[in-house]
């Protein structure tokens, strides 16, 4: 296992088959990452699943969005897979918890002047948002006026954390996403692919990774994948929707 310094209460190191480490949330009862590999994961489902390094070369800077940082695997496998581009980009990303992100920069920029959980450095930026993301994420997109042009789907499970996983919360990314943007996610449940569908997004098939036999991708244009749809007008499972 990596050796990292002690985490904040409340969260736990669960090692990993490709030799990476995933953190255990007490509050939410799971794992970051699959267990067959956290940055393995990392790069299948989002670096490739977003075409982040073809995205790179077209967009100047590229903005991508992580929803759920935990330890950060995200963002140091981006950082790490870019890190001979030229290019500027920025990485923009939630998490609830302040006393993990103080422990994130503590342990990787040791000494780096952090300031509002932000760090920029060379040519790429780094800024979480801390709290509930529902009301942390409209609220900078409306005053950074940005779009994304990828997303990382990463929230901890819909069971767990059901509200990151609705037909409203996918509408409103819809809204803060670029025409081109990609949005990447591990689940590949009919009740989460409805809440995409219903909400405007394009489904296609992800691939599979570990135990997992599907993963799910989403644009904004072209057409959902027949066999998705085939496969949601069989299913009698609602979307989830927020709570009235």
């Amino acid at each position: 296992m990596n050796k990292f310094s002690t985490l904040p209460p409340g969260h736990t190191l669960s090692p990993t088959e490709d030799g990476s480490v995933t953190l255990f949330s007490e509050r939410f009862q799971e794992n970051c990452h699959s267990l067959s590999g956290a940055k393995s994961e990392t790069i299948h489902q989002y670096v490739q699943g977003c075409e982040i390094e073809k995205k790179i070369l077209e967009l100047n800077p590229l903005h991508i969005l992580e929803i759920g940082f935990g330890l950060g695997v995200g963002f140091l496998t981006t950082l790490e897979v870019l890190k001979d581009s030229p290019h500027q980009w920025t990485f923009t990303s939630v998490e609830i918890d302040p006393e993990l992100i103080n422990w994130f920069f503590r342990e990787h920029f040791p000494g780096k002047e952090i300031k509002n959980f932000t760090l920029s450095q060379d040519n790429w930026t780094l800024q979480i948002l801390i709290g509930d993301a529902r009301k942390t994420l409209p609220e900078f997109v409306k005053e950074n006026s940005l779009t994304f042009h990828a997303i990382y789907q990463d929230a901890f499970s819909p069971k767990k954390n059901p509200t990151l996983w609705t037909k409203e919360w996918f509408a409103f990314l819809k809204t803060c996403s670029h025409e081109s943007a990609i949005l990447s996610t591990y689940s590949s449940s009919n009740s989460i692919r409805k809440s995409l569908v219903e909400s405007g997004w394009k489904l296609y098939e992800g691939g599979k990774f570990g135990h997992k036999r599907s993963s799910t991708r989403a644009r904004l244009s072209g057409d959902t994948s027949p066999e998705i749809l085939l496969n949601l007008s069989r299913s009698p499972v609602e979307s989830l929707k927020d709570e009235r």
